[in-house]
């Protein structure tokens, strides 16, 4: 099984069926814990943030996730229809300031960055879509 897909809805129950297959595709595919703990932790972030924040409306609203594993690459691409938004644009918060200093917001985007190897992201099609990246390192 190289690739895996699931559609959840906007609700932050959802995210635990997401962890569920990315549990199912490392165990089956003997990924490196690590490699799928670091890709746990930035799909959480991702999909909170789109719950929380990508939809306007009380509707329900379907997000797509497709898991692939190619080459020591574990990829999850996040589809939905929630408003336009590039995390990629997000500056990097000052993690060296006082937090009493810090901005509010940025930290979960920067955490992403910093545990996956590539971030993409396009607007396609009135969907957005994110591409995580996590290379296996042995």
């Amino acid at each position: 099984m190289n690739v895996v897909e699931i559609t959840i809805v906007n609700q932050g129950s959802e995210i635990a069926r997401v962890a569920a297959l990315l549990d199912q595709l490392g165990t089956e595919r003997h990924l490196v814990p690590e490699m799928v703990a670091d890709m746990h932790i930035a799909l959480d972030e991702v999909l909170t943030n789109i719950t929380k924040y990508a939809y306007t409306d009380n509707a329900e609203h379907k997000i797509h996730i497709r898991f692939r594993v190619l080459d020591n690459v574990l990829e999850a691409v996040i589809e939905d229809d929630g408003a336009p938004f590039d995390p990629l644009v997000v500056p990097a918060p000052d993690v060296s300031a006082p937090l009493r200093e810090r901005q509010v917001g940025g930290v979960g985007i920067h955490f992403v960055r910093c545990l996956v190897d590539e971030v993409t992201y396009k607007h396609v099609g009135g969907r957005n879509r994110l591409v995580l990246k996590k290379r296996c390192r042995t």
